[in-house]
């Protein structure tokens, strides 16, 4: 958030086995945290949601095309900004952009750079790669556009997301992501070895909670969109219980709402 001494940076991306990798880069504590969110295709969940400045983002699942190794694998395959003052809400999927105001509808594809503005919001489309939008020059959030070969037996093509830490939201922001923008205290001790010797293990103290947690590595495709790179984290299971406020299960949102969303903290 503004005016403070940290603020995370939080991406989002995707190994190359689907459901939701989350990363947040916590620089109070000089690390990185992950964690996967166990959901399934069709489901929608509230990564950003700030009744204060009135600004929602949501992202969309979809599957592979088929299980591998007898699991679906899920992917963010639409991600909707809202931003309720200004009504626009801007819809970015893998085939194309689309921005509507209430009034008219536009929709873009990903096959030319481009650059609209829009009221309150700028959506900035550089071409096949990615699409930035900018809500009053205070918020941004990137989506990548990952495309796989089209007759690949399993893999679909499917976005990536980087929220910067920049973004001034209200005190009021909530979602799996906006959360973050808040700092939490993080310490990690008694660091040992676990049973795959490539990955130690930890006991993670966060809001009252310790947590069991696992070395690893997640891919960031920001600056490599080929091949990423990798960003060591301290891996948090069972869908980040006890790093996220209430459990994941909260920020499944029936429909694309305007609605906030309650979290016991």
């Amino acid at each position: 958030g503004s005016g403070e001494a940290h603020s995370t940076t939080f991406f989002v991306c995707h190994p190359v086995d689907g459901d939701p990798h989350f990363i947040v880069r916590l620089p109070g504590s000089n690390m990185d945290i992950c964690f996967n969110i166990d959901s399934k295709p069709g489901h929608i969940l509230s990564l950003v949601s700030d009744t204060g400045t009135g600004v929602v983002v949501n992202g969309q699942l979809i599957s592979s095309k088929q299980p591998h190794k007898n699991t679906v694998s899920s992917y963010f395959g639409i991600i909707s900004v809202y931003h309720q003052p200004a009504g626009v809400s801007v819809k970015v999927g893998t085939d194309r952009i689309s921005m509507a105001d209430g009034r008219s509808s536009h929709s873009f594809t990903w096959g030319a750079t481009a650059d609209i503005t829009q009221d309150s919001i700028r959506i900035s489309i550089v071409k096949n790669s990615h699409v930035t939008v900018t809500i009053d020059n205070s918020i941004r959030v990137t989506v990548l556009l990952h495309r796989v070969w089209r007759k690949h037996p399993v893999n679909v093509d499917f976005l990536g997301l980087y929220i910067p830490s920049d973004n001034q939201y209200s005190p009021l922001v909530h979602g799996l992501i906006g959360q973050f923008s808040r700092e939490p205290e993080v310490s990690v001790f008694d660091v040992h070895e676990g049973p795959d010797p490539l990955k130690k293990e930890a006991t993670m103290e966060v809001k009252g909670h310790m947590l069991r947690v696992t070395r690893g590595w997640q891919k960031d495709f920001r600056r490599d969109r080929k091949r990423g790179s990798n960003v060591y984290c301290w891996f948090v299971h069972n869908s980040g219980k006890g790093f996220i406020d209430g459990r994941y299960g909260d920020y499944i949102i029936t429909k694309c709402t305007f609605s906030t969303i309650n979290v016991k903290k």
